[in-house]
């Protein structure tokens, strides 16, 4: 059986991992695959989609290479059937956004069920369970008060204390991970730059001659002089 320290290790974890994510990208990349590998009505609805996008995009592209002037009776016919598609299109464009939008909702409280609702249902269960005892004497009688809050015995860390500490913790590892990433992705870059060779064209070429040629006329003048 897992222990009360670890399931608020492994709740808080998760709970990081999905604010990590975002809620949003997990129910588009949920969506996409509900609609790719389940036999459903709007997996049907999303490959007629597609499939009507596909078919309205070669027509468009057979169209922009057909004369009106020359084929009129040909470019006429093909028009009337891009207008057909984008009808269809329209239709499923709005019931694919629909379930769409649904489905999303459904997701996102599932994930509040998951993340927020599985924490506070701990909270809850194991309020009165100490998760650790503190080493008697070690602390003052109020920092022991308050790490017991709010309902386990005094001396010990209630679940509450315990899922602060371990919340903030996994909180600073996050952003010292992203901020040491970002760090090594710009450091990349400005390596890349830096070794990139810089580029001349002939006419900066010509015009940095033509500067340096000016420069020295001057002094080969007062040199003639002094002659």
């Amino acid at each position: 059986m897992i222990s009360v320290l670890w399931t608020v290790i492994y709740v808080v974890a998760f709970n990081a991992i999905v604010a990590a994510i975002g809620s949003d990208n997990i129910g588009e990349l949920a969506w996409v695959v509900w609609c790719k590998f389940t036999p459903t009505k709007a997996a049907a609805n999303f490959k007629e989609l597609q499939k009507v996008r596909n078919e309205a995009i070669a027509l468009n592209m057979e169209i922009t290479g057909v004369s009106a002037q020359d084929e009129f009776a040909k470019w006429a016919r093909l028009n009337r059937k891009l207008d057909k598609l984008k009808d269809q299109k329209e239709k499923l464009d709005a019931t694919h956004n629909s379930q769409r939008t649904f489905f999303k909702v459904v997701v996102r409280r599932s994930i509040w069920v998951l993340t927020s609702g599985l924490k506070f249902g701990v909270r809850i269960k194991y309020r009165k369970t100490p998760v650790f005892w503190l080493p008697k004497g070690a602390f003052p009688g109020f920092i022991e008060w308050i790490l017991s809050l709010t309902s386990a015995p005094k001396g010990s860390v209630s679940v509450a204390a315990w899922f602060m500490i371990v919340d903030y913790a996994i909180k600073g590892a996050v952003v010292s991970l992203l901020t040491e990433s970002a760090n090594l992705l710009i450091s990349i870059r400005n390596s890349q730059s830096a070794r990139a060779p810089m580029k001349t064209t002939p006419s900066k070429v010509a015009d940095s001659t033509a500067k340096l040629n000016a420069e020295k006329e001057p002094v080969n003048l007062t040199e003639k002089k002094q002659k």
